[in-house]
């Protein structure tokens, strides 16, 4: 991968959604039994997002992150999957499916990383997947 800018970009949107999905993900009733592994993550994101931030502004960018409607239709969709099916293991396993994909999303990145690309960029996306892949694990136990 060649533009960094761009890699740097996905890092923090992506860090930026699990910030603003989170706590929505938290706030459903049946999510008791995740908080812990939910609340690591979420504070893994914020930093992630707070870094690639810090690194883009030292670079003279600034980033984005998902837009309001972005987010607004991703809780919307927990929402109603909660409505749908209040199941503990409905929502473990949704979970775990947005994070695997995020996940595949994070390695596929990574691995178009060059030797070009700073190492600190690829240091943040690994630490990025490493925050995708923790919770995936933790939430197994909740299927």
């Amino acid at each position: 991968m060649n533009d960094e800018r761009t890699f740097l970009a996905f890092i923090h949107k992506t860090a930026a959604m699990g910030v603003g999905t989170l706590p929505q993900a938290m706030g459903l009733p049946q999510s008791r039994a995740m908080v812990p592994a939910l609340q690591d993550q979420l504070r893994e994101c914020r930093t992630i997002a707070a870094r690639a931030q810090a690194c883009a502004r030292a670079r003279g960018e600034e980033l984005r992150g998902p837009g309001s409607a972005a987010l607004a239709l991703a809780g919307a969709a927990l929402r109603t999957r909660a409505v749908l099916d209040p199941s503990t293991s409905t929502l473990a396993e949704r979970l775990i499916r947005e994070s695997t994909g995020g996940a595949v999303e994070t390695a596929r990145r990574l691995h178009q990383c060059t030797r070009d690309t700073a190492p600190a960029l690829v240091e943040l996306g690994r630490r990025l997947l490493a925050a995708q892949e923790r919770p995936i694990q933790e939430l197994k136990r909740v299927l």
